[in-house]
């Protein structure tokens, strides 16, 4: 909890001999800190308003807000974040039906952690209140780097900030419908079911990897995550590159009738009091007759960073590949056509077959697909996913796990144990070290260039 700032008496701390003790500024300077982060997010410049006029309302005034400074910024952050092109619809026209029943559709199978204008909603005040505090910590961070001679824009994230989870542990977390999905898939003999199952077992796991607000520690170069399933099948994860951050991963079924492998990665952008996160990874699973799909990621999207409901959406097109057999299932999420009451969360989506010489033409659509990523998925009207009724299996630590794993970081041990000051010190040694180490190899093989 952020104490009150003390009062500024505008005087020097003094000791006994009258001479000047820098020791106890700390104090104070604590309270500055906390004052000057207020006054960074408080005394912003007040947005303009002007005056509009209705001529069919008999000239009736009324105020409409202009975009302010922050939002004229914020926009610029976010088209310069994730650009400004925007992607040709996936389903081109609305299928006649009311928007009533749309709604009425997705509202009926939702997860109790919905938002409801769409996503997943923060669950806990006090996290909303420890992300909005991040400003102030570090700021307080720099105060006392400026007082112990230290580089002041040396500042390590504010662990009180963050969950006791490295991002290892929650990507671990979208294995956890694979017994479900994809022995139904590597058994099936129609190219067509098997990409509906492919299709499910991811949608099913996005729930299971958002809401987490609180930031996650950042693997160290090298470190590991090993995981066992429920039904048998294993994970194992491994950073492979700090900056960018890049995690590789391979989990094979129990019985290797299937295999998923690729890589995650991600940069992060901020608008207009929201956080934009673009992933770049690919994931692919493998079957034993040949056939591999592919599957890129699309955006997310922190709404009410430092006001309003906190929420996580996902936005974009995600695209699934069997390029073996030549069709796709191409995914639409954020309501497309703008249906009136239905939350963001709504998708639109079609497999068809394309042609692989001009791949970015709409191809032959072989089935439809809807839903809610927080809630169920239909292919031609046809249920695979309902939140409801569908169990995740179960992940556990192997009895056997690699020194290097992400459950035995001393930082993340203390945070778990609430033991903040010792998980920030180790935070910032761990962090220290890491930059030594890259130091070292920048020294023999140059600075790393991400391919």
């Amino acid at each position: 909890m952020v104490q009150t700032a003390k009062a500024n008496t505008g005087t020097l701390p003094q000791i006994s001999s009258g001479e000047f003790d820098p020791r106890d500024m700390v104090d104070q300077v604590d309270g500055y800190c906390e004052d000057m982060a207020a006054a960074a997010l408080q005394n912003l410049p007040r947005d303009e308003y002007y005056d509009h006029s209705d001529g069919e309302d008999g000239g009736i005034e009324e105020q409409k807000k202009q975009r302010g400074w922050l939002g004229k910024m914020g926009k610029g952050l976010y088209r310069r974040t994730v650009g400004s092109k925007k992607e040709a619809a996936v389903v081109k026209t609305s299928d006649g039906r009311d928007d009533e029943d749309v709604k009425a559709l997705v509202l009926g199978c939702r997860s109790p952690m919905a938002c409801e204008s769409g996503g997943v909603a923060c669950q806990s005040t006090e996290d909303m209140k420890a992300c909005r505090s991040v400003l102030s910590l570090m700021i307080k961070q720099m105060g006392r780097n400026l007082l112990s001679g230290g580089n002041v824009m040396n500042v390590s994230f504010p662990i009180q900030c963050c969950q006791p989870k490295t991002t290892l542990e929650i990507g671990a977390a979208m294995g956890q419908f694979f017994h479900l999905y994809m022995p139904r898939a590597a058994a099936a003999t129609d190219p067509v079911e098997r990409m509906k199952n492919v299709v499910t077992c991811f949608i099913a796991a996005m729930p299971l990897t958002s809401g987490n607000f609180l930031k996650p520690l950042n693997p160290l170069l090298g470190e590991t995550l090993q995981v066992e399933y429920g039904d048998g099948s294993q994970l194992w994860m491994e950073q492979t590159c700090h900056h960018p951050p890049v995690a590789a991963f391979l989990l094979e079924g129990a019985g290797k009738e299937y295999s998923a492998s690729g890589f995650l990665q991600f940069s992060v952008g901020f608008g207009y009091n929201k956080m934009l996160v673009t992933p770049q990874g690919e994931r692919s699973v493998h079957f034993k007759d040949g056939t591999t799909i592919t599957c890129d990621c699309p955006n997310d999207r922190i709404l009410n960073l430092f006001w309003g409901q906190m929420c996580h959406e996902t936005l974009g097109v995600q695209t699934f590949t069997d390029a073996v057999h030549g069709i796709r299932c191409r995914l639409e999420f954020g309501n497309p056509h703008g249906r009136k009451g239905v939350p963001s969360d709504y998708f639109q989506g079609v497999i068809e077959k394309y042609d692989s010489v001009n791949p970015d033409t709409a191809g032959e659509v072989l089935s439809t697909c809807e839903g809610s990523w927080v809630g169920f998925i239909d292919f031609a009207g046809v249920r695979y996913w309902d939140i409801r009724t569908t169990q995740k299996m179960p992940c556990v630590t192997p009895s056997n796990i690699l020194k290097s794993d992400s459950r035995l970081r001393p930082d993340r041990l203390a945070l778990e144990a609430k033991n903040i000051p010792e998980a920030q010190e180790e935070k910032s040694r761990m962090e220290e070290q890491q930059r030594f180490e890259r130091g070292l190899r920048e020294a023999v093989h140059g600075k790393h260039t991400s391919r």
